[in-house]
């Protein structure tokens, strides 16, 4: 296994600022995944449904470390 020798690319990139827009979205996205969550855990949903649900969640409200939870 080789180790990268070059680690410029991790470091190019800027580091980004909560707005309130972004905080908003954050927010929204938290409480649609709780609320999923609930579901299937309550057996309304199947484990597949939250997967689909929570990707189109990250994809329509955008959480700030949205490129993290994928």
């Amino acid at each position: 296994m080789e180790v990268m020798k070059n680690i410029s690319l991790m470091t190019e990139t800027p580091a980004r600022k909560m707005t309130k827009d972004a905080m908003q979205a954050d927010y929204e996205y938290r409480m649609a995944q709780r609320f999923i969550k609930k579901l299937l855990d309550d057996g309304l949903i199947s484990l597949c449904e939250y997967d689909k649900i929570s990707a189109l969640n990250r994809e329509k409200l955008c959480p700030f470390m949205a490129e993290l939870i994928a």
